[in-house]
């Protein structure tokens, strides 16, 4: 049976297959337990980040420590590994990524030194749950626009007052980076500000109840005159947002190979379903409407892939223009959504049955279309870059 990946070398290949050995081991058996909200994800969590060398060791690194100077490691590795984790549930991916990639990610390219020593290491072992706190109420799309959050400075500290939603860990996180709009200068500077869970005015809501990506808890953050020393300005000082649209970049990226996974699976599914699914004396993959489908879920599963590899594999990731980045996210995140329903018509009454997981992961890659910019963002920001006057 053809592989969904590209021809990969021995060392990606040990890299591919070590990844998904210690998810299938450590994760999947809890997958039903965490997608039912019988406990939280964040143990298996910590437990993927001190198995797949996240923090520093583990089986994982040893894998890799042969090719560590094999160029172009650094980006294929985190994609192989996300890759592995959406295939079995992809919520877990958005709560370890968002602790991991966004919020240890932007302190660790935009924090001073003592806030990187102070933060980064919890958040990498899994220690620390991180949140990221950009979405408001009246600000999704135009998060920046309409931000009505503010910092006020008042002696050594910053006051931050107002609300964010749609937050991911919010409900569990120990660490926040909250963006706020401050008050001096116009209200025109926005800034992050790395909160702490027990500061003083600071509370979250509870869980809220989802459609999909129910593996990563979501909620809302409050900030009621909520005091943060100075030093827990991201950076230490008011600054240009470059390091915003950075880990957005991060963020669409790691949603394109999350829609990958997601799609690489529905398809496997799909397929070999097909192959043994017997109606009117033969399986249902002798049927030309049936290998319609399959053919199509596999041109789709194809191109993500090509687009995936051609920035993890090439060394290329989040190097790309703006466009390509939405590009790859746009494309993606609608072909992992596709390919998700078609496999629930492959599987037919089955696929609609929890038991055999495509509605789970249709359910999930519905998000990505909405997350990280929703699609009509994505086209109008490729718009807007490749009609730039100074291109």
């Amino acid at each position: 049976m053809p592989d969904c990946y590209p021809e990969l070398n021995e060392t990606q290949q040990l890299i591919r297959d070590t990844a998904r050995k210690i998810v299938e081991r450590e994760l999947r058996p809890h997958v039903d337990a965490i997608e039912h909200g019988d406990t939280l994800p964040f143990p298996y969590i910590k437990k993927l980040a001190e198995n797949l060398g996240m923090a520093g060791g583990g089986e994982f690194t040893e894998a890799i420590a042969a090719a560590a100077t094999e160029d172009h490691l650094e980006f294929f590795v985190p994609a192989a590994v996300a890759i592995e984790i959406s295939r079995v549930c992809a919520g877990v991916l958005v709560s370890y990524g968002v602790s991991y990639g966004q919020v240890a990610g932007t302190i660790r390219k935009a924090g001073t030194p003592e806030q990187v020593e102070r933060w980064v290491p919890g958040l990498m072992s899994g220690d620390i749950v991180g949140s990221w706190g950009l979405t408001e109420p009246g600000a999704g799309s135009d998060a920046f626009g309409s931000m009505r959050t503010t910092a006020r400075p008042d002696g050594d500290s910053w006051v931050l007052n107002g609300q964010k939603t749609f937050i991911t860990n919010a409900p569990y996180a120990e660490v926040f980076v909250i963006y706020a709009r401050l008050e001096e200068n116009g209200g025109r500077a926005i800034q992050p500000f790395i909160v702490e869970r027990g500061t003083a005015g600071l509370s979250t809501g509870p869980a809220m109840q989802k459609m999909g990506m129910r593996g990563s808890p979501t909620g809302e953050v409050f900030l009621d005159d909520v005091r943060v020393p100075a030093d827990q300005l991201l950076g230490g000082g008011v600054r240009e947002r470059d390091h915003v649209k950075t880990s957005l970049a991060v963020e669409r990226g790691g949603l394109s190979v999350m829609s990958y996974g997601i799609a690489e699976r529905c398809f496997e599914i799909a397929r070999d379903y097909a192959l043994e699914r017997r109606q009117f004396g033969q399986p249902i993959a002798n049927f030309q409407l049936v290998q319609s489908r399959l053919a199509r879920m596999y041109v789709a599963v194809s191109n993500c892939r090509r687009i995936v590899y051609a920035d993890w594999l090439a060394g290329r990731a989040l190097k790309d223009s703006v466009a390509d980045v939405c590009a790859g996210k746009l494309y993606c995140a609608e072909m992992g959504t596709f390919v998700a329903f078609e496999a629930i018509h492959v599987l037919g009454g089955n696929g609609y049955m929890e038991e055999y997981v495509v509605e789970r992961l249709a359910r999930d890659a519905k998000l990505i279309e909405l997350g990280g910019g929703t699609t009509e963002i994505q086209i109008l920001t490729i718009a807007r870059d490749l009609l730039r006057a100074d291109r």
